[in-house]
């Protein structure tokens, strides 16, 4: 029997150590396949259009061979075509109206709303005419964001009503019209198992990710301090939302994002049954000693999963987008003596298009942060070092 690895991600040379002695037959995007090891897995597909039905019919010729134990995911992407692989093909695992809940943005809302977790008003939204209706209802300004999108990828702010009258949707996919909600985005990411959280380490961004995606403001995080009172209200109201919807029949990483309103409300914005992106993982290992990527491949497998280690210093990280202009000068190096990993990527000379999404990035940074320090102080102070170091011209 084998394991079927879903794979979007570059951490292929990875994946042996953490299942030793799986067979593995891995389905992997052209993209996430260049730390593919030699020799250590049973089959590999690399495929250009991963996303594309054909990838779904090669996981159906792969599950039909009878030799597929169980199915395995650790991107947004393949959580629902997994999920309904497995119910096809008869294999455990994560279940098609689990992973709807985590995936569509308009069922996760009303599947909280109906347990009494709040949420922003939303609405289906299929031209300007729903939209202008939405906002007769609830005002300016309005999100318009697909129902499956990730990254903050085509998601638009409406501020007047000018920009409801213009706004044109592409066709193909189901849009969503929400109420704006101010005030500060926060994460929580750990690990799921049963409708339970296993263990949470929340966190709070310097921007909401809209900002980066839109205005190209860099996206960086920090974890809160636990005896900060925020921080056990992240947890209490993401351990709300995990037992509000259909359980994860097996352990799982989640990433929940929640506005932290003027009001001193916390109001779901979305919550995913998967790792989360930018720095999350690098942050979370180093704090908690547990990788979310191996823990979730791991608790798919079936496998134990390892425990949270304690004592460790809590972290935080930054993603440093591209903005539409020539970049002149990039750093090398971080010099912040709080900085763990600093590593720049982007070429200098060379006009860029912006950022396409909010995980897009020409340097990242992961750094510590001190007992008792002030988290948005320490995120302030990355963020003026980036701004005095790289330099764009239009």
């Amino acid at each position: 029997m084998a394991l079927l690895l879903l794979n979007r991600r570059p951490i292929l040379d990875r994946v042996p150590a953490w299942l030793p002695g799986a067979s593995l037959i891995v389905v992997t995007d052209r993209s996430a396949a260049g730390s593919l090891p030699t020799g250590d897995f049973v089959r590999t597909e690399i495929v250009d259009d991963y996303t594309s039905p054909r990838v779904d019919r090669l996981i159906d010729a792969v599950c039909a061979t009878g030799r597929i134990e169980r199915v395995l995911t650790t991107a947004e992407s393949d959580v629902v075509r997994a999920a309904r692989a497995r119910e096809r093909h008869g294999l455990p695992g994560q279940r098609t109206a689990s992973a709807l809940a985590f995936r569509d943005k308009l069922r996760m809302r009303r599947l909280a709303a109906q347990h009494g977790i709040a949420v922003p008003a939303a609405a289906v939204a299929r031209n300007a005419g729903d939209i202008a209706d939405f906002v007769r209802a609830h005002g300016l300004p309005v999100v318009v964001k697909p129902a499956d999108g990730a990254g903050s990828v085509g998601v638009r702010v409406l501020h007047d009503n000018r920009a409801v009258r213009s706004c044109v949707l592409p066709p193909g996919r189901t849009h969503l019209v929400e109420r704006f909600m101010p005030g500060t985005v926060c994460h929580v990411d750990g690990l799921m198992s049963e409708g339970a959280v296993l263990h949470a380490v929340p966190s709070r961004y310097l921007h909401p990710n809209l900002a980066t995606a839109t205005d190209g403001v860099p996206s960086i995080s920090g974890m809160l301090p636990p005896r900060d009172p925020l921080a056990h209200r992240l947890e209490e109201a993401t351990a709300a939302v995990v037992a509000a919807f259909p359980p994860v029949a097996a352990t799982t990483a989640f990433h929940a994002e929640f506005f932290h309103t003027p009001e001193d409300a916390l109001v779901l914005c979305e919550i995913a049954c998967r790792p989360g992106g930018c720095g999350i993982v690098e942050a979370h290992e180093l704090a908690t000693g547990v990788n979310l990527y191996a823990a979730q491949l791991r608790g798919q497998a079936g496998l134990p999963v390892s425990d949270r280690k304690p004592g460790r210093p809590r972290h935080g990280w930054a993603w440093f987008p591209p903005l539409p202009a020539v970049l002149e000068h990039l750093p090398e190096s971080c010099p912040l003596p709080y900085a763990h990993r600093f590593a720049a990527y982007g070429e200098t000379g060379v006009r860029h298009d912006g950022p396409r999404s909010s995980t897009d990035s020409i340097a990242e940074l992961v750094f510590r942060l001190d007992e008792g320090e002030d988290v948005a102080g320490r995120l302030r102070e990355v963020e003026r070092w980036w701004s005095r170091e790289a330099r764009w011209a239009a």
